[in-house]
């Protein structure tokens, strides 16, 4: 998709987010290496959560920061605090600028911690229940919101209109759903395309 981007010469940028259990990967190292030899503008976003499905990054690498890996695909490497929005947001705004500029990809990543197991199966026994709580003081959705209260930005009130405003919408497309008949099976492979 990025070099497709790159030919357009629309200013475009590919992103893609994966956790840092696929920077250990193969097809990690060799898609972010052609997309480095090729100079195409797309932004890899690692978040890391700190645990790839059960096994803590310490356990999958030597290195305790994905982004130091941009260095050798001579790229930019940034790292962010992923529990900030802002933070990622300003991350990834300079990174999708390098990439209009022609400078290639970048490679961003996100310290967060994921809350919950890696699937509804995983309870998430194997994380450290401190680690757990350490994590959920940094919760960036209360975080932003406390923000946007001491900006002035957001009051009781229009919290509260949102609040209801976003249970409507969710509501809605519920009844949408449990409504709407199962898909046929001849709609199985729209969509869905192999090289």
């Amino acid at each position: 998709m990025a070099l497709a981007l790159k030919r357009q010469g629309k200013g475009r940028v590919a992103m893609t987010w994966f956790g840092e259990g696929a920077s250990s990967r193969g097809d990690f190292h060799e898609g972010i290496n052609l997309a480095a030899v090729l100079r195409v503008p797309v932004v890899f976003v690692c978040n890391n959560n700190q645990y790839a499905y059960s096994t803590p990054l310490s356990r999958q690498t030597r290195v305790p920061d994905i982004a130091v890996r941009a260095g050798g695909y001579g790229i930019a490497g940034t790292i962010a605090e992923g529990n900030d929005v802002l933070a990622v947001y300003e991350a990834a705004k300079e990174a999708v600028e390098r990439a209009r500029r022609g400078e290639g990809p970048s490679l961003l990543e996100c310290k967060t911690m994921r809350m919950r197991g890696h699937s509804e199966h995983d309870d998430a026994a194997y994380v450290p229940r401190q680690m757990l709580e350490e994590w959920r003081a940094k919760d960036p959705i209360q975080g932003f919101e406390a923000r946007l209260r001491e900006w002035g930005i957001l009051d009781v009130s229009g919290e509260a209109r949102i609040t209801k405003r976003l249970a409507e919408e969710l509501e809605a497309a519920v009844a949408w759903a449990e409504a709407s008949p199962f898909p046929e099976g001849k709609d199985m492979e729209q969509g869905v395309y192999s090289t």
